[in-house]
């Protein structure tokens, strides 16, 4: 409005000198055309130019906003006038978008979508440039047109822009996009593995349990990716079964797929929930049987821990396994808990003994040296107890402060 204000005054300023001007000798203009004569004074003629362009510029502000034609179209003149094809143009836009040359790529991607054959892919090529500078007006102004283009069958265009509002941080709506999709078109691999990629991320196991059928039957994902993404979600069920109840706990445990029963990390979680629940029975019974296919030393560790009441069974079974492992020291020291739980109190010296030369790690000799020493004291063996309490303590990955202490009894 300002600019409008200025450019009139100008135009008065102007017409005021003009007639000043012209007051006294107001000038005389003659011309002649083939015998046409048209005379006229300065004043006219000049105010019938003025007039004239005004009117013609009026004319093309119409003709560009209506546009009843298609004309003073970019696009219409470039293809007038452009010395380069748009299909050249668009190949080298795609050329800069693989270079990563954003701006440039979408320039010439969007400014020749209206002169190829297919738009839409001017305009899916343009978001991705606009996305990659992050212009988020311009990729969904170019998804608005090629979505309008496509008409109702625009599901990959929709997939492409939950795909784009997920990489640019709005996770939510992006998946609230993706999962109205699937529903529309669910024979959708591309749309199923976003939905997948953003419920691992979050983590939604919940969500992404019953989607795993279809991601088996789809091919989304291979089946070693299949078979990792199922334990994580049997990992999730367990751990909230566990929150309930111990009913719930071993019903959770029940509907695991075969091909998991003898997954360490579900055994592993299994097991201490029912420790937690003080199932000592059940999870001696889950452990034996888990150790009669597969091996773990962790799980071995968990053994050494189980107030079950048929300790001598697991001493037999572990027994088995030592011809195969004889320097395992995670085994060894299994061993000797067992026996102590057997009262072999010999036995059990032995395998910590067995279990401290063979040990590698600094965390298990201590902790092995310090069952032996507490076995020691009750031997009687205090000055050898006393060592291995010592040796313990000095290889304690949290060594005890230096504290004042009192002076020692005699």
């Amino acid at each position: 409005m300002s600019r409008l204000f200025f450019y009139c005054l100008v135009a008065l300023c102007a017409g005021a000198a003009i007639a000043l001007f012209l007051a006294d000798d107001p000038g005389y203009v003659q011309v002649s055309i083939r015998g046409w004569m048209l005379e006229a004074t300065l004043g006219t003629v000049v105010l019938s130019l003025l007039l004239g362009f005004v009117v013609l510029n009026g004319l093309v502000w119409f003709i560009r906003t209506f546009n009843p034609f298609k004309l003073f179209l970019k696009s219409t003149w470039k293809a007038l006038f452009s010395s380069r094809k748009p299909a050249e143009e668009t190949n080298k836009g795609i050329q800069y978008l693989l270079l990563g040359r954003w701006q440039e790529a979408y320039k010439l991607l969007v400014e020749n979508a209206d002169r190829v054959d297919t738009p839409i892919f001017n305009y899916l090529a343009g978001a991705m440039a606009a996305f990659e500078r992050g212009d988020r007006l311009a990729w969904n102004f170019c998804l608005d047109k090629a979505e309008k283009l496509a008409g109702v069958n625009n599901y990959g265009i929709r997939s492409l822009r939950g795909f784009l509002e997920t990489r640019d941080g709005k996770v939510e709506q992006g998946l609230a996009m993706l999962r109205a999709l699937y529903r529309i078109a669910p024979q959708s691999p591309f749309v199923l593995r976003q939905i997948k990629d953003i419920y691992v991320s979050l983590p939604d196991w919940d969500s992404l349990g019953p989607l795993l059928p279809e991601l088996a039957k789809q091919k989304v994902v291979s089946d070693a990716e299949l078979e990792v993404l199922t334990e994580r979600v049997m990992l999730h069920r367990l751990v909230m079964a566990s929150q309930h109840d111990l009913q719930a706990l071993q019903l959770a445990w029940q509907e695991l797929p075969k091909s998991l029963r003898y997954s360490e990390a579900l055994n592993a979680m299994y097991l201490e929930k029912l420790l937690m629940y003080g199932q000592d029975s059940e999870a001696g019974a889950v452990l034996a049987r888990y150790l009669k296919h597969a091996w773990s030393d962790n799980l071995v560790s968990l053994l050494g821990h189980i107030k079950s009441t048929n300790p001598q069974q697991h001493l037999l079974l572990l027994e088995d396994c030592l011809q195969e492992r004889p320097n395992n020291t995670m085994l060894l020291l299994t061993l000797g808990r067992l026996s102590l739980r057997n009262q072999l109190w010999g036995k059990g010296r032995e395998y910590f003994e067995h279990a401290l030369r063979s040990s590698k790690s600094v965390a298990l000799t201590a902790e092995i040296s310090a069952e032996l020493g507490r076995l020691l004291e009750y031997l009687g063996e205090h000055e050898r107890s006393l060592v291995c309490y010592q040796q313990a303590m000095l290889l304690m990955e949290n060594k005890l402060p230096d504290l004042p202490l009192p002076p020692p009894q005699r």
